[in-house]
Formats: structure tokens, C-alpha cells, sequence
């Protein structure tokens, strides 16, 4: 399996990035609009119907075509002479006024209007046609050359999911996204309603159009306030399957990484990456039973440099290109991605859970100087899969002991492979700081499950860890955290951590292992606590999911959520989820990849707060009940959170992962 770098740094990365910010109708149209004309084509699948073709299953669940030199949406025919209305809405698509100007299609889609007199582009500017029984297609008009398909009105309807104002959208902004969603290769085609053309685009490019609205949606935010040098410890489950059916890899992939982020105008941020420690660790094999080991560490340095934007509701964001990478005789095709950062409210952290995906091929030599230098997109070999949660914090300039002081929340995730077992465990305790280079450790629980040969369902166990007292902890002036040692250790015992500029958060990322035996990978996340249970009613919070489910016959479930999946809280005791969750799922080692997605709405959340004890958020079902477990910190704006799920009735918790919680403006 390829290892997955931060971002896919070997060159996903653009610097050109959808720049968002704040205007209105009048100050980002086209100023005068005397005899200006919009002009453009309406199309539709046959009869005014769309439907996604499949190519591969694989590749329609996981959001991912790979394009082809000219990637484009096909499979649309001209829609003739039907009605175009121009016309206002509001923030929920509804009509304001009369209609504003008319035409019709000519018999190849084409239509041609004039603007009146005081009517500028805008977001809330839409044409619109219609058709039989009512079915509209709408567009935006946000440039003279205005085209009405399926994926004008798709992207409008997600604008309005997430309560963007309309007519303060930049219009350019519209425009680049409509541009980059009509990039990806897709075909609608042979059904027989247009809501099945959204399903379909939904499944396709839906993650990567909400990552991107989001950050239209927000605004442009004044990017100083978030400068400075940064760490970053990332997590990631992966999977991936081979098409011949002759193997397959489980993943866990850990990396800690420096930056600077460096405050732009408008909103822009430049991202400087320096250097990257990585620990890679892998099972291969047709079955467990016949799996081997993986395990390679190092160091990489880099100076890269590559433009993001920062937007008014605290989103880091950075567009990566469609990107292709060549190792020898494979290579691998990446489909466009957003990354977007989240920032815990008016603090240096940020959190991003990152859905990727790659196609992997072999290669072939085109240039015949005996070196392969492009994939051969007719020799598909597999398709892999990464699911990775990353935590990034400003460091800072002059740390000292006394700063770190107070009782931490820890919790902690921890994955073990060898030849015929792959382990994942959980674990929370408190850590508290007394402020001279010590740190006394409380009594831990925590739960295991694993996977091991020749076994017909998972194994699960409870864990238990004794408390410790004063552990010398030594961290840098800059927030590095270079060792904990037991009291008088002879030698420092070695670790990788850090500790944010207010001296609030830590995280630690380590990882051992012998190449061809075992390896063993953790996550130390941890903040500090309030001194009784804090005010969460009327909050939202965006929910950052990543677990990983073993089940019977040695199946392989990882389970994420999407960017806007949101957690609000009517109450100290109730809450609701809505949003949407991944499923990648591998029967058995050596099985094929699936991958589902669920929308959930109104998922009721029992909540106990614990203060400077753990808190409970339960999701109950009659299959289940999901337990997130953990800890806010002082003012409930970040909850940090162990992940399990048992089955009702007789069995044991089989899910295990991590969860974060970001507080948000609602």
C-alpha cells in the first residue's frame, strides 16, 4: 500500500485555491448592466431525466471518477423550447417577486436574455426552467455565460442546505466551484427522474462540493490572528484491495509534522511545510493466516509552499488538484480534495478529518528511456482507501514548566499488527500538572479488540492501566515535549509530543516496531479540564468521526464522517446529529473494497457532562448503542472523545476510534 503522506504532499497540492469572501449584489456583480445579456444551454439526460452510469462500484461510492484528458459531465442532451424565467430567491430557494425577465430554449438548448435595468449578477440571481410535472433546473447568475444542467441546480441546492446568504456569495467564487465540479468525469444518463441525477452527483462529488461551499459560505476572515509556527499529529486508518482478488492491506499510518502559517490579505494564508516524522505499519495478504508485516519509520524535510484561505467561521481551507504519482511499477491517481481545517473557536487549533482516496495502476514506459513515467489507465491493480484525523496547534515561543499546570483529560488510541492479528484499543484517564516538570498519570480503562487468525469473530477485551506519580515530563521552549520518564529513571525515556501556545492541549504520536514482525502505532490526545461540568446548551459542534469496526469472518469496517456532519445541543442533557457517515468496508483481508455513505437527521444524543470527570454523548438504536467517550475542555468549545459501539443484546463492543468535537457558529 502506498503510504499516504500529509495532503498527498508529492504535488496534490494547487496553488490556485477558491478565495472566499463577503459581498453583496451590488458591489461583486458587474456594476453597470445596461444591455448586458446572459446567455447559455440548457441541458438535461433524455427527457429531462439523470442517472450516473457506473463504471466501477468502488469508484461510485468513494465521491471518485479519475478523468480522462478532457474530464467532463456527458450523457446530458439540449433541452428545447422550454421557458427560462429570470428570477430573486431567498436563502431557502423560494421565489421573491415577479419574474423578472423571459425567454426559451432554441432547438439546441440555447437561450439568450437581457438583465434589466438595475439587476446585477449575483448569488441570488437565478434562470430558471421547467419542466414536466414541475421539475425545475436552476442556475446561478453569476456570469453572463450562465449553462442550466443538473449540476447548476446541485450545487445551488447545497448552498442552500447550509444556510449560505445568497446574495452575499462572491460571484467569482460561484463560478470557480460550478468550474471544478464540471471537471470531474461523470455521465448521467438512462433514468428517470432528475432527483436520481443529485443522488448520483451526490455520491460522486457531494463531500467535495460541501467541503468547498462551506468555504464560499463563510467569508473571508482576517487571517492574522491564526499566524505562527505550528505542529501537526495525524492518525489514519487504510485499506486497500487488489482487482485480481490476490491480496489485500490493512493500514495505520502516523505522522507528525512542523509548519507556518503566514497571514495574507482577504482572508489568504500561506502554508509553509518543513518537515515531516512518519511511522508506517501495514498487514499484507490474501487472509490473515497468511499476512505479513510492514513497518518503516523516517524523517522527511520539505520547502513547500502553497496557498490556503481563511474564512469567517474559523475554516482553514486548501484545494488539491486531481493528481497522479508515479513509484516504479505502480502509480496512483488522487481525485480533487478540500481540506478544511477547523478551528477550535479564537484559539492557534485547528482539526481535520481527511476522506481520501486513491486508483492505483500499473505503469508503463512512454518515452523509452527505460524508466516508467505514466500510469497505464487500462491496467487498473486496486483501489485504496485512507481515513486519517489530524490535529494542528501553534506553538509556542517561551514555554516554561510553570505554565503547564491544572488536571488534563487524556484519551488515547493505540493499533497492533503481526502475522495473523491486527489489534485496535482505547483508553481514557486524567493527567494532572503541577507546574514544576512533573505529571502524575490516574488509573486508566480502556477497551481491545482484535482480529485473529483462525478465529471466527473478533476478540474484545477490558483494560485496566495503574495510576503513576511523578513522571518527569521535559518540553522545549517551543512546546516540544522530548520525554516522559518514570521517577529516577536513569535515562530519559524518549517520546514525541507537544504542547499548544496556551498550554491547554497536548498530543503525542509514537510508534515501535521491527520490520516483517509487528508494529504498534498510538495517539495521545488531551485538554485541560474545567473545574465542574460546563454549559454545552445551544451549541453546535462540528463532528470529526474516525473509528475502525472489526466483525466476524475477519471483516474491516472503517466508518468517518462528512465535513458538515453537526452535532447541536438542545440542552446539557440532549442533543441531535445530522450529517452524513461513511462506511469502507473489506470482507477479510484479501477482500474487495465497498463503500456506502448514510445521512442521518435528528439522531437523538443522551449527554452526561462530567466536568473534570469524563463525559458521555450515547446514540442508541435497536442494532446498537455508539458511545462517545471523553472529555470538553474549560469552556466546552473542544471535546476530545474515545469512540465504541456495542451491539444490543449478548456480544461485545467490536468499534473502537476517536471523535472530536469543534465547537462552531450555528
Amino acid at each position: 500500500m502506498k503510504r499516504n503522506h500529509y495532503l498527498v504532499l508529492a504535488g496534490a497540492l494547487s496553488t490556485s485555491v477558491l478565495l472566499a469572501g463577503c459581498g453583496s449584489s451590488s458591489s461583486s456583480g458587474s456594476g453597470s448592466t445596461e444591455d448586458t445579456q446572459v446567455s447559455g444551454t440548457a441541458t438535461a439526460p433524455a427527457g429531462t431525466v439523470a442517472f450516473y452510469e457506473p463504471r466501477t462500484p468502488f469508484e461510485v461510492a468513494l465521491n471518485f471518477l479519475v478523468p480522462p484528458v478532457a474530464a467532463a459531465i456527458t450523457g446530458l442532451d439540449p433541452i428545447e423550447g422550454a421557458d427560462v424565467e429570470l428570477i430573486r430567491v431567498d436563502d431557502d430557494g423560494n421565489q421573491i417577486g415577479e419574474v423578472l425577465a423571459r425567454t426559451s430554449t432554441s432547438i439546441t438548448g440555447d437561450y439568450r436574455l437581457t438583465l434589466p435595468e438595475g439587476v446585477n449578477l449575483a448569488g441570488n440571481l437565478v434562470v430558471r426552467i421547467t419542466g414536466q410535472n414541475s421539475t425545475t433546473l436552476r442556475a446561478q447568475v453569476v456570469e453572463q455565460d450562465v449553462d442550466i444542467s443538473p449540476v447548476s441546480e446541485f450545487v445551488l441546492r447545497k448552498f442552500i442546505s447550509q444556510g449560505a446568504k445568497l446574495d452575499q456569495l462572491v460571484v467569482t467564487d460561484v463560478v470557480k466551484l460550478e468550474g471544478r465540479v464540471e471537471a470531474f468525469d461523470i455521465t448521467l444518463s438512462d433514468a428517470n427522474n432528475l432527483e436520481q441525477a443529485f443522488a448520483a452527483l451526490d455520491q460522486q462529488v457531494g463531500d467535495f462540493v460541501e467541503n468547498q461551499v462551506a468555504v464560499v459560505a463563510g467569508g473571508e476572515g482576517d487571517s492574522t490572528g491564526i499566524a505562527g509556527n505550528y505542529r501537526s499529529a495525524a492518525f489514519e486508518f487504510g485499506l486497500h484491495d487488489n482487482d485480481d482478488g490476490s491480496n489485500g492491506t490493512y493500514a495505520t499510518d502516523l505522522w507528525m509534522a512542523q509548519f507556518s502559517f503566514g497571514a495574507g490579505s482577504d482572508g489568504a494564508v500561506t502554508v509553509n511545510h518543513t518537515q515531516e516524522d512518519f511511522a508506517y505499519g501495514s498487514l499484507n495478504g490474501s487472509a490473515l493466516n497468511q499476512s505479513g508485516v510492514y513497518y518503516e519509520v523516517g524523517l522527511d524535510s520539505f520547502d513547500e509552499s502553497f496557498a490556503a484561505t481563511y474564512t469567517g467561521n474559523g475554516i482553514l481551507s486548501i484545494t488539491g488538484e486531481f493528481e497522479e504519482e508515479i513509484d516504479g511499477d505502480y502509480g496512483w491517481r488522487f481525485p480533487a480534495f478540500t481540506y478544511n481545517l477547523q478551528q477550535v473557536p479564537d484559539t492557534g487549533l485547528f482539526f481535520l478529518l481527511a476522506n481520501e482516496a486513491a486508483v492505483r495502476y500499473s505503469t508503463v514506459d512512454t518515452n523509452g528511456d527505460g524508466e516508467k513515467d505514466a500510469v497505464d489507465p487500462q491496467a487498473k491493480q486496486g483501489d485504496e482507501v485512507f481515513r486519517s484525523l489530524e490535529v494542528f496547534s501553534r506553538t509556542p515561543t517561551a514555554f516554561t514548566d510553570s505554565d503547564l499546570t491544572g488536571t488534563f483529560g487524556r484519551v488515547f488510541i493505540e493499533t497492533w499488527i503481526e502475522s495473523g492479528v491486527l489489534e485496535v484499543e482505547t483508553e481514557i484517564n486524567t493527567l494532572t500538572f503541577p507546574g514544576d516538570g512533573t505529571v502524575d498519570s490516574g488509573a486508566a480503562t480502556g477497551h481491545r479488540i482484535g482480529l485473529v487468525a483462525g478465529s471466527t469473530e473478533p476478540t474484545y477485551t477490558a483494560t485496566t492501566s495503574p495510576a503513576e506519580s511523578d513522571l518527569t515530563i521535559v518540553i522545549t521552549a517551543d512546546g516540544d515535549i522530548t520525554s516522559v520518564s518514570p521517577a529516577g529513571a536513569q535515562e530519559p525515556a524518549a517520546t514525541d509530543g507537544f504542547v499548544n501556545d496556551d498550554a491547554n492541549f497536548l498530543a503525542f504520536a509514537e510508534s515501535e516496531g521491527t520490520d516483517d514482525l509487528n508494529a504498534q502505532m498510538n495517539k495521545t490526545l488531551a485538554v485541560k479540564l474545567p473545574a465542574q461540568a460546563p454549559t454545552v446548551a445551544g451549541k453546535t459542534y462540528r463532528l470529526l468521526f474516525n473509528s475502525l469496526t472489526l466483525g466476524n469472518g475477519e471483516e474491516m469496517i472503517m466508518n468517518s464522517s462528512k465535513f458538515n456532519t453537526l452535532l447541536s445541543m438542545a440542552s446539557n442533557t440532549t442533543g441531535s446529529i445530522d450529517g452524513t457517515f461513511f462506511e469502507v468496508i473489506k470482507a477479510g483481508l484479501g477482500g474487495d473494497i465497498e463503500v456506502s455513505t448514510e445521512e442521518v437527521a435528528d439522531i437523538e444524543v443522551a449527554v452526561s457532562l462530567g466536568g473534570s470527570e469524563p463525559t458521555d454523548l450515547v446514540v442508541s438504536d435497536e442494532e446498537g448503542t455508539t458511545t462517545l467517550e471523553g472529555f470538553f475542555n474549560e469552556d466546552a468549545s473542544l471535546g476530545i472523545f474515545n469512540v465504541r459501539w456495542q451491539p444490543t443484546g449478548p456480544g461485545n463492543p467490536n468499534e473502537l476510534g476517536l471523535a472530536i468535537l469543534v465547537e462552531i457558529d450555528g
